[in-house]
């Protein structure tokens, strides 16, 4: 697995569409005037697959009046560990079923689940590289 962080610029409105189109899947996004930054996951196996999804991506951006710079998007690689969801699981299943009983129960595991997903991620990724956006897709 592995996490992109995309630097967009260009006309106002968001890019959620495009970048479920190509497989990504946003888990944070933040906008700064005509500026968007997005963190989102890509499930490949290989680097060639998360470079093509990217090269994809920034076709249907341009396509929208959207471009981006020499940082356009980090890579990095997400080491798939499980010790994260363990702990957070149980943590919001025994904090929840103390607070609410047992939809506590069931709701706390969710959201421990959740937040252990993304412990998961920023502890255990590795960066990759940066890529600037391709000079055959023209602004």
């Amino acid at each position: 697995m592995y996490k992109v962080i995309f630097r967009i610029k260009g006309n106002q409105g968001n890019s959620f569409k495009e970048l479920r189109q190509v497989g990504f899947i946003p888990i944070y996004f933040r906008k700064n005037g005509k500026d968007e930054y997005y963190v989102t996951l890509f499930r490949g196996k290989d680097l060639g697959e998360v470079k093509e999804a990217i090269l994809d991506l920034s076709y249907y951006l341009s396509k929208n009046g959207k471009y981006g710079d020499f940082n356009f998007a980090t890579i990095y690689e997400v080491g798939n560990s499980n010790l994260g969801k363990i702990a957070g699981g149980t943590l919001g299943a025994l904090i929840g079923y103390y607070a609410g009983g047992i939809a506590g129960l069931i709701l706390g595991t969710l959201g421990g689940i959740f937040l252990g997903e993304l412990a998961d991620i920023e502890m255990g990724e590795k960066l990759v590289g940066v890529l600037g956006w391709p000079m055959s897709i023209s602004r």
